[in-house]
């Protein structure tokens, strides 16, 4: 009979200590791998969520436009021209393009000084081309920066000069003419559309000319009604081939029934105030380079 108690005794704390065992394994499930699978898991999800990329090209922004605001010019785009170069990827690049291109421009076109600006005293004998083709500029800019209306000097007259040594390199792609200095940034001027039926593009070239247009007649930039006058740019001829066309992008023309349209002329179309500046700061000889262009169009009959 003590045996029987004693087996029942042994089967009891057998059990008890399963149970034991048991709720403790509960308690270790519960209290410790639980909550450490939920973390496991958060962390997963979280991973699988991209956070925002960081974007110090913002920061420099906000701080171009409060110098903007102070009058601090010139620090305003040392600050862009540092976004535009180290901050390639920033969301606000474009707008930096867009600000500092204008204010480029600006200052180029003030009598304000800036590096490589002079004031040129006129001689006797002097005429706008000579003076022009002396300091490396052009008769529009000098006309523009020295608010002149027409052609005519005088000696001991004060003449603001500056040595135009820009490059042009032309994207058809992103449809966008960038203006360079020493391969830094200077301004871009959107493509407006573009028709080119020539079997190909050369990469490297040069500005070959930049006449006007009166009453059909081609007229040169000596010419004293080229300001204001429809201009074009064009490239330098190659293999007995003329150069490609800068120039106003076509217009709707009302045509009468029985008459026949104009064809547009092909080249690359630029906005009229566009092709205005680019004529007013680019010379003869400046060099332009074709970065990336597209399948050329068919001509049109």
């Amino acid at each position: 009979m003590a045996r029987v108690y004693l087996r029942i005794i042994a089967a009891l704390f057998a059990l008890a200590v399963l149970a034991l065992t048991v709720m403790g394994a509960y308690y270790a499930y519960r209290e410790a791998y639980m909550p450490e699978v939920a973390k496991t898991r958060q962390v997963r999800d979280l991973l699988k969520v991209t956070a925002p990329k960081a974007d110090p090209g913002k920061k420099r922004f906000e701080v171009a436009m409060e110098l903007v605001r102070r009058g601090e010019f010139d620090a305003s785009r040392d600050v862009l021209t540092e976004l535009l170069d180290v901050y390639r990827d920033s969301e606000r690049g474009p707008d930096a393009r867009r600000v500092l291109g204008e204010m480029n421009l600006d200052r180029l076109f003030s009598r304000a000084p800036m590096p490589g600006k002079l004031e040129y005293t006129a001689l006797k004998g002097d005429s706008l081309g000579e003076i022009a083709k002396k300091f490396r500029t052009t008769i529009a800019y000098i006309k523009r920066v020295n608010n002149m209306l027409g052609a005519v000097i005088h000696p001991e007259d004060r003449i603001i000069v500056y040595p135009l040594d820009f490059s042009l390199d032309v994207d058809l792609d992103k449809r966008v003419i960038t203006l360079l200095r020493d391969g830094k940034y200077v301004k871009d001027y959107p493509v407006a559309g573009l028709h080119l039926p020539y079997p190909s593009l050369p990469r490297d070239t040069t500005v070959g000319d930049k006449p006007a247009w009166v009453d059909g007649k081609k007229i040169q930039p000596t010419d004293d009604r080229y300001t204001g006058a429809k201009k074009w740019l064009q490239t330098a001829g190659r293999s007995g081939r003329p150069g490609v066309v800068f120039c106003e992008p076509p217009r709707a023309v009302p045509v009468t029934e029985g008459a026949v349209a104009e064809p547009a002329t092909p080249g690359i179309y630029l906005e009229p105030a566009q092709l205005e500046e680019l004529c007013t700061l680019v010379r003869v000889g400046s060099p332009l380079r074709f970065l990336k262009a597209p399948a050329a169009a068919p001509a049109r009959g």
